[in-house]
């Protein structure tokens, strides 16, 4: 049997990690920068790494920077190992 791939592209890892990071940090993405994004090979399968850098706006006048990180499994489209670290 063989699985269909729910993420088969790299814009589509870049659109569920913007989702993710809206999400978890609970704010707007104003700006952003693609830092990686592959399809690293495993033995038990597959897994995109995706690292953005993102303004994120809090409010109306809250705006911080994050580093974020995150591996997304290319058949089920699941988030796992999410890191967002304050840029400087």
């Amino acid at each position: 049997m063989v699985l269909e791939a729910r993420v088969a592209s790299w814009g589509e890892a870049k659109k569920i990690a913007e989702r993710e990071v809206e999400r978890r940090l609970q704010g707007k993405i104003v700006d952003e920068w693609v830092d990686t994004v592959k399809l690293e090979p495993r033995w038990a399968g597959d897994i995109w790494v995706v690292r953005l850098k993102v303004i994120v706006r809090h409010g109306a006048l809250s705006k911080k920077g994050y580093l974020a990180s995150m591996k997304i499994d290319p058949y089920t489209g699941e988030v796992s190992e999410f890191q967002a670290k304050p840029a400087r």
